[in-house]
């Protein structure tokens, strides 16, 4: 049975370096599959209001393309997520459409546990800034498996396979890793429960990892630097308990609010008039 990939392409350049990327890696998956790809910045994809009406009556008020892209990730087998560093980030449609995910951890839309490769294309070595990171955390929030995380560089369309056979043979290697069943390996220097490089230095030899916010230490054994990092219990996102927890948290936010928003309004009201709006 053929599996099915849904790729989001956070790219508008047709043909640009992140779809070529994406498909060149297709070509090199075993297993017999259809690939449908998703240019998110051509759907209508509103900015999250912040109402909870999701989270209450379990759909979303606004009429836009969410639904299509989220009910196509739901009936997929794997993902793939493709992004351009803009300003040292990802595409900053990948947080407008991470801020309506709330219904994706409805049975209905829920993703967790389908594997997923994210590729940052950047036009500088060494100017990806926190694009990789933004993808990893995206995953990491809505239940994805990360399968791997690599960066690719080129600027113009085409550029990451110019007379570079190394992205090239990196690109073609990945189409194993989709689904395979190998744990990924995590460097020493890397965090042990996500596998991020990017951490939070807290003073002494206390960190906390940027992307699955666990906290833990840094440990010189005379020769290298490794992080032992535990399990946060106050996380809110990083396993299926944690998730439902903050699910049934934000709930009882939203009753809170209709008990208290009198006496908040009293609070808020007399600001109401200061400023004009642009």
């Amino acid at each position: 049975m053929k599996k099915n990939i849904v790729a989001l392409i956070l790219s508008p350049r047709e043909s640009g370096n992140c779809e070529i990327l994406t498909k060149e890696i297709c070509r090199h998956i075993p297993e017999e599959h259809e690939l449908t790809l998703v240019r998110l910045t051509g759907k209508d994809i509103k900015p999250c209001k912040g109402c909870y009406a999701c989270l209450v009556s379990g759909s979303c008020p606004l009429s836009d393309d969410f639904l299509e892209v989220a009910e196509a990730m739901a009936k997929s087998d794997a993902l793939i997520i493709a992004s351009p560093t803009y300003f040292i980030g990802a595409n900053g449609v990948l947080k407008v459409f991470l801020d309506r995910c709330l219904q994706l951890f409805s049975a209905k839309f829920s993703v967790r546990g389908k594997p997923v490769i994210n590729l940052v294309t950047a036009g500088i070595k060494g100017e990806a800034g926190y694009s990789e990171m933004m993808l990893n955390s995206f995953s990491l929030i809505l239940g994805l498996k990360l399968r791997a995380s690599e960066i690719f560089y080129g600027a113009l369309p085409g550029e990451v396979f110019y007379e570079n056979n190394e992205q090239l043979q990196r690109a073609a290697d990945l189409g194993a890793k989709l689904f395979s069943t190998e744990e990924r390996a995590f460097a020493g220097w890397a965090c042990p429960l996500c596998g991020s490089d990017v951490i939070q230095l807290l003073g002494g030899n206390k960190i906390q990892c940027v992307v699955c916010r666990n906290y833990g230490e840094v440990v010189n054994d005379g020769k290298n630097l490794t992080l032992k990092v535990t399990l946060n219990s106050d996380n809110i996102f990083f396993t299926e308990e944690q998730a439902g927890r903050h699910g049934l948290w934000l709930q009882e936010m939203k009753s809170r609010f209709m008990q208290l928003r009198r006496k908040l309004a009293k609070i808020t009201g007399p600001y109401a008039d200061d400023g004009k709006w642009l």
